[in-house]
């Protein structure tokens, strides 16, 4: 019997009791249950976002001052280091030819590509 169910037959009984008293403090109860089942799948949320960035995370490599994906033995990338050790989101640099610069089109980060 979950919680829901338990409350619903204390009412019940509350009712063939007559006790204004008791109905009202098993409707607080109800309503705490409520706000708890609330919090507890945000957690639940929270969670699933936390496991998510780790994952994301276990595929980087620091190489070359930026990050790279391994993605199937192929490396992905670059992924720009500012945003993924400050905001834990992995925003790919852009690499163009006629720039010396890998730079990041979320929050403007450059770095220098090597050799260049």
């Amino acid at each position: 019997m979950g919680w829901y169910e338990a409350i619903k037959d204390a009412v019940s009984v509350a009712d063939r009791l007559r006790d204004a008293d008791l109905k009202q403090k098993i409707a607080n109860v109800q309503v705490e249950c409520a706000k708890l089942a609330e919090e507890n799948a945000h957690l639940r949320q929270e969670l699933l976002e936390f496991r998510e960035q780790k994952k994301v995370r276990q595929n980087m490599e620091f190489v070359e001052s930026v990050y790279w994906r391994a993605n199937d033995g192929k490396r992905e990338g670059p992924f720009c280091p500012k945003c993924l050790d400050g905001n834990e989101r992995s925003s790919r640099m852009a690499d163009r030819h006629d720039d010396h610069c890998w730079r990041c089109a979320v929050c403007g980060y450059a770095i220098q590509k090597p050799g260049e």
